[in-house]
């Protein structure tokens, strides 16, 4: 049977159908808005800005570490290194380090520059160009690449290995020490208006070459980075101070007070010429010494008075002091009171050749042999003299070779066949006398006693020449003298009854005592002036 289901609520209330409405199309919705669009266009290029500068720098980066270059930056002070291999850097350090680097020394009165490297400064090129190497390299790829950026921002700097040789160091101070400084200056006297006057010392500087080298290697690095080294002084003391020279300022006085006297020897003149020396010269010549015992002493000094007698301007003709024969200390003279004797010297002369002159004539006028007057003028043909032509007349002193004896005089006279001994200046003898004969006179003019013969011989004329004394040389190798009566070899003498007379051959001749004595009475160096 057909139940009919039932419900136990009611229906619901069937409603009024609804007016039919047209079905509207659906519109399909997009992603791409153009604010979307918009912003993906600027995150694209924001991530662009960030990818390339790290393509960029990661592919800098890796061109570094393959090729094994310092990075960019990185510096030697002023010498830059970035893109360079360690051995390129190492090249360019040497020359910029070890070749070109100068240094300033500074200190005293001034300054000196120098190349680092003559003062023992110098890198190890390939060890400085190492450790340039090693920033931005051997480490993580994060830390090599953080310090390339940094060393490309804002540099990096590398000290230098340095290399200090004080040796050489010093070389170079000492060499500069002897060029520089002050030296001290002693305390000395000096003479104003008659009275001494102390001179104070000054205290004199010069460089402390093991300071300084002590300076420079305590820290090497700074001098070479700053290219600047202060030189060390040290004081140098005067060998005399003002203290000393007080003490001695009676001992010198007394020494000025006394006279002192230049005795001057003429022997061609025979002219004795006194000089006093002024107190103002003699005070230029004190000297003030320490002695091993620590006293100190007044001196003189040699080179001064020497100076002082080379310079004096008293003397007539030309005529000068003849330093150079002085056999002793000039200041031990006048320390100890010993008068300062000295020979004057006269200098070379002119003549003027006259119509009719000869060469011998010559000679005959100037008191010098011809000879010598040939020898003092190259190149003359005393054959051919002209009126007005220029002679050299060599110094009489020439003829005056030993030191002279100046207490005794030999003075001959030919016009008056005469000869004079004279002693301290006083005539003690008179000798009558023959002179050479006209074709072979005998030569006028100043001569010294040079030699002693017993018993010459003169092979030219066969001659025996009794008690010879050689007095100059009528022509090289052949000497004139005065002896006695001679003889020839078989026996006869000759000449005893013409003395008075020329005779000789060109000798002065003497009785025989009296050749004898002044054989005995003139020593070599006494003066033989023979008058025409």
């Amino acid at each position: 049977m057909n139940r009919r289901q039932t419900h136990l609520y009611p229906p619901p209330a069937v409603r009024p159908a609804a007016a039919v409405r047209p079905q509207r199309r659906a519109r399909r919705r997009t992603w791409f808005t153009p604010g979307r669009v918009l912003a993906l266009i600027l995150a694209l290029g924001a991530l662009a800005l960030i990818a390339v500068p790290v393509l960029l720098l990661g592919g800098y980066y890796a061109y570094f570490q393959v090729t094994e270059r310092i990075v960019p930056g990185v510096a030697v002070g002023d010498t830059h290194l970035g893109g360079m291999t360690v051995e390129e850097a190492a090249t360019v350090l040497d020359v910029a380090w070890n070749q070109q680097r100068l240094l300033t020394l500074t200190g005293g009165a001034g300054s000196w520059t120098f190349a680092a490297s003559d003062l023992g400064l110098t890198i190890d090129s390939l060890a400085t160009a190492q450790q340039a190497y090693i920033m931005g390299h051997g480490q993580s790829p994060l830390d090599e690449a953080r310090q390339m950026v940094q060393s490309m921002r804002s540099g990096w700097g590398i000290a230098p290995v340095v290399r200090f040789y004080p040796e050489k160091a010093r070389a170079a101070l000492e060499a500069l020490r002897s060029q520089t400084g002050r030296p001290p200056k002693d305390a000395a006297l000096r003479v104003e208006d008659g009275n001494l006057v102390l001179v104070p010392a000054e205290v004199g500087y010069t460089i402390n070459v093991d300071a300084t080298v002590q300076n420079i290697a305590s820290d090497p690095l700074t001098a070479l980075l700053s290219g600047q080294v202060r030189v060390q002084l040290m004081p140098v003391i005067p060998s005399v101070e003002d203290h000393e020279i007080q003490a001695v300022m009676a001992e010198a006085e007394n020494l000025l007070s006394r006279p002192v006297t230049l005795h001057a020897y003429d022997p061609v003149y025979d002219e004795r010429i006194e000089l006093p020396v002024p107190r103002q010269a003699l005070a230029s010549w004190l000297t003030v010494e320490t002695g091993g015992d620590g006293l100190t002493l007044i001196g003189l000094d040699e080179e001064r008075i020497r100076e002082y007698l080379a310079g004096l301007d008293a003397l007539e003709d030309g005529r000068h002091l003849e330093l150079a024969a002085y056999d002793g200390s000039l200041a031990n003279a006048v320390l100890q009171g010993r008068p300062l004797k000295l020979n004057v010297i006269h200098p070379p002369t002119t003549y003027t050749v006259q119509p009719g002159d000869t060469l011998i004539a010559i000679g005959w006028k100037v008191g010098i042999p011809y000879w010598m007057i040939l020898q003092a003028n190259p190149g003359l043909n005393p054959d051919a003299l002209y009126a007005g032509q220029q002679l050299i007349i060599p110094s009489k002193n020439d003829l005056l070779p030993l030191p002279v004896v100046e207490n005794k005089r030999i003075r001959i006279s030919i016009s008056e066949q005469r000869m004079w001994l004279y002693e301290d200046g006083q005539q003690i003898a008179v000798h009558v006398i023959s002179t050479g004969i006209d074709r072979s006179p005998t030569q006028p003019g100043v001569f010294q006693v040079q030699t002693h013969e017993l018993n010459a011989y003169a092979s030219v004329w066969d001659l025996h020449m009794p008690h010879f004394l050689g007095i100059y040389e009528a022509w090289p190798g052949f000497m004139n003298g005065i002896h006695g009566l001679p003889t020839l070899s078989n026996g006869r003498r000759l000449w005893a009854n013409v003395l008075g007379r020329p005779a000789s051959y060109g000798c002065i001749i003497l009785d025989l005592d009296d050749a004898e004595h002044l054989y005995h009475w003139a020593e070599d160096g006494v003066v033989v002036e023979i008058l025409p």
